[in-house]
């Protein structure tokens, strides 16, 4: 009894991985941006009046990148593809589009209107001045 418990749990388990493994096919092949974006890793680093992003950004070309900057996040949307004329037909087709999405929280606000980004060696950079000086204020317990 326990050994037919064991092996109907075991062919339950086999279905259901079956069952994921054709719906993210299915998923990937309708929806290709949003199932491949790669999230790339980034650094924030504070130089006193600016705060001066890296996210890397390897393959791409500064016509595939869109940076959008608000005083409280940079978020970094990026897609290329490989669409060449092909004899044939595929079979499989897993390679032809990469894309990147990173949405990054700033920890103060920045004025979004002085940045300025640039691409190099696969580094984006992206320079943004701090909008002002981040207050301390000290509070007395009455």
């Amino acid at each position: 009894m326990v050994s037919e418990l064991v092996e109907t749990l075991a062919r339950m388990e086999k279905e259901v991985e079956k069952m994921f493994r054709d719906l993210w096919t299915r998923l990937s092949a309708e929806v290709p941006l949003r199932l491949e974006a790669w999230e790339p890793p980034a650094d924030i680093i504070d130089v006193g009046e600016e705060l001066v992003i890296y996210v890397d950004a390897p393959g791409f070309s500064k016509e595939n990148i869109k940076v959008k900057v608000t005083e409280d996040y940079i978020e970094v949307t990026a897609q290329k593809s490989d669409e060449k004329a092909v004899v044939g037909t595929y079979l499989l087709r897993q390679r032809f589009r990469e894309s990147l999405y990173k949405r990054i929280a700033l920890p103060v606000k920045v004025r979004p209107e002085q940045a300025k980004a640039r691409l190099e060696n696969g580094v984006l950079e992206i320079r943004v001045p701090k909008s002002g000086v981040a207050k301390e204020i000290q509070v007395f317990v009455e």
